[in-house]
Parts: structure tokens; C-alpha cells; sequence
């Protein structure tokens, strides 16, 4: 099969690989279109050496068509049109038998530990596999995993209907969680803050009342001054790898100011920056710090959600590229391009 292949460091290209072979307990999927994910832009960085092993088929956003099934598969047929949940836990160490399998110490995903949807074919464990309802069309197969990944870290932090939530950083991650948050948790004010234009102005078409450029305002001054020196209730911190314009903190600082007493502060971003953190602030304020990472089990919901029309993913879906074209969309994505928010692969079109 061709598949778009990491090589090494900054080294994506197209090329062969073998055609997997399924398991009992597996189906082959037909991959159809591949989204490129921050994760991807770590991977293929260099930032994930020890854990991902060169060459790489990666792409854990997908989803396509079941072309074989397993003889031990029950709930899935040829031609069943899918979204397939990455994450690959052990389910026997102490983390997955409390219940937090995203959690757990030997963790595998498809597309970072194993190979994923950058190839046309992929095997995925039944149990990974969710029907693509009728009415989403294929395209947006990718978008699931990032919806479910909206819906998780409002999970971690709690997310109550009329609360105050500053959103830091409105890249592809961070306008996810915005979707979710405005159309199914009933927010009472959304900020959203970040450095781009094109990303703000889709976080206003999102449902973000107000959006803050860093380049213009002080965050943490705007979010006082909106919350009447109060704070929010929620600061979601979604940058990452972070560049703040002249003196501004890094984003987890600001979050630790802009909360309320009590608050909850939930960080998902994959940065690689130490980050000076405001603990006498924290403690005195007894706020919480909460990380969260992949998904627990919210494609169902993600997937109910889009087929009933309440989310926008061609709002976030910038471009959508042919997989032969694979290095220019990498480089597109490793440059920061100021007008791109998702990119996703045709991973068929070779």
C-alpha cells in the first residue's frame, strides 16, 4: 500500500509499506481522510524519540471504510463506514483497572505506537471502531477524535451550564473544545485568547463572546476586567508550545491570575516549555490544576453531536489535501501558516 511515511526528523514523504494482516479480534479499514493533529507536529518534530520508531505510518485522527473482519468480529461488516478511537490500553495495570484507561502506563495509540490512518489501510481493534452515522459525510471522520477530546477535558474540568471560561489558544485543539463547549454546556461567558486573527474570528463564529489578541490586550487584565475583578470559573489551556508577545507570562502563569477563588484551571496542551507557575497564588485562591489527556470514551457522544448537526467542523477544516502531497502539507502545518486551522488528508489520493 502507499501511506505517507516518517522517515526521521522532519522527514515525511510518501511511500510503500506492506499491507496489514488482521487479527481474529480485528477489521481492516479502508482509510478515507486522515486529519494532521498537534501530536502529528511533536512526532514528526522529533519530540516523541524513544516512543515512535522510524519509518512511521502515523495519523491517529481518521476514519474509512471496513474493507475484512476478523473471524471473532460481531459488530461490524464489509462496507460499514467508521470512525476509529486511537487509544490501545492494556487494561490489566493498576491505572486501567480504576477505570482511567487514557491513563494507562503502556498507553499505545494508533498513529504514534502503531501504525495509523497516513496509510490506505489499517488494522484497528473492533472494540476502536464506532459507525459513521448516514448524515456525517466522511470528511469529517477525522474531527471525531477532536470532539472527543472536547468533550473530555470539559469532563476533567467541569464544566457547569452558566459558567465563566477562558479558552487560552485557538488552534485546531483548543476551537474543538470551543465547539463543544458553546453548543452543548451552556456557557454564561466565553473569552478566548490567542495571537492569530483567522483563528479568533473562527472562534467568534463559534459562539466565543469574547476574543482577546495577545498582540493587542493584556489577557489577564481583560479577563479581570470582565469578570469585575472576580476571575473565571474555568480557564481551559490549550496552547502548548507557546509565544507570548513582550513581557506577557507564559499561558499556565496567566491562567493561575485569571482564575476565580475556587476555580479549576485544565491543561491539555503538549508544550515542551517550563512554565513558572504562581503557587502562593494558587494556594491562596485554592484553585486546581487539572491535566487532561486523550479520550475516555466520549466518541459515542462526539459522534450523536455531529450527527444531529450541533458541531462545525468545516469551520475548522481549513484544508483538505491529497496524501502525494503529504511533505507540503506537513510543512504548511510546521510553519505555523496563519491561515490554516486543520489540515486533512486525502489518504487515498496518491
Amino acid at each position: 500500500m502507499k501511506a505517507g511515511i516518517l522517515y526521521g526528523d522532519s522527514d515525511i514523504r510518501l511511500g510503500n509499506a506492506p499491507d496489514p494482516e488482521i487479527k481474529s479480534n480485528e477489521v481492516l479499514v479502508k482509510s478515507l481522510f486522515a486529519g494532521i493533529c498537534g501530536t502529528d507536529l511533536h512526532v514528526f518534530r522529533g519530540e516523541f524519540k524513544g516512543r515512535v520508531a522510524y519509518p512511521a505510518i502515523q495519523g491517529h485522527e481518521f476514519g474509512g471504510i471496513v474493507e475484512e473482519v476478523g473471524r471473532d468480529v460481531t459488530r461490524f461488516q464489509v462496507g460499514d463506514r467508521v470512525a476509529i478511537d486511537p487509544i490501545i490500553p492494556c487494561y490489566s495495570c493498576e491505572t486501567c483497572l480504576t477505570g482511567h484507561i487514557n491513563a494507562c502506563r503502556t498507553l499505545k495509540l494508533l498513529g504514534i505506537d502503531l501504525d495509523g490512518g497516513f496509510g490506505q489501510y489499517v488494522a484497528a481493534p473492533e472494540f476502536q471502531c464506532y459507525k459513521l452515522p448516514d448524515n456525517v459525510p466522511m470528511e469529517h471522520a477525522s474531527m471525531v477524535e477532536m470532539y472527543g477530546l472536547g468533550q473530555h477535558i470539559l469532563q476533567r474540568g467541569s464544566v457547569q451550564p452558566g459558567e465563566t471560561v477562558a479558552l487560552l489558544g485557538t488552534g485546531k485543539l483548543g476551537l474543538s473544545v470551543l465547539d463543544v463547549l458553546c453548543h452543548s454546556s451552556s456557557p454564561g461567558l466565553t473569552i478566548a485568547t490567542d495571537l492569530l486573527p483567522v483563528r479568533l474570528a473562527t472562534a467568534q463564529k463559534l459562539g466565543a463572546d469574547v476574543v482577546v489578541n495577545l498582540h493587542d490586550e493584556d489577557p489577564v487584565e481583560r479577563v479581570q476586567e470582565l469578570t469585575n475583578g472576580v476571575g473565571v470559573d474555568v480557564v481551559i489551556e490549550a496552547v502548548g508550545h507557546f509565544h507570548t508577545p513582550g513581557n506577557q507570562e507564559g499561558p499556565l502563569a496567566q491562567a493561575v491570575k485569571m482564575i476565580r477563588n475556587g476555580g479549576r484551571i485544565v491543561t491539555c496542551g503538549l508544550g515542551e516549555q517550563l512554565t513558572p507557575v504562581h503557587f502562593k497564588t494558587l494556594v491562596i485562591k485554592e484553585a486546581a490544576i487539572i491535566a487532561s489527556r486523550v479520550t475516555l470514551g466520549e466518541y459515542p457522544r462526539a459522534l450523536r453531536m455531529m450527527a444531529k448537526g450541533l458541531l462545525h467542523p468545516d469551520l475548522l477544516i481549513t484544508h483538505q489535501m491529497p496524501m502525494r502531497d503529504v511533505t507540503e502539507a506537513f510543512g504548511i502545518v510546521d510553519r505555523d501558516d496563519p491561515d490554516t486551522i486543520k489540515i486533512v488528508l486525502d489518504v487515498q489520493a496518491v
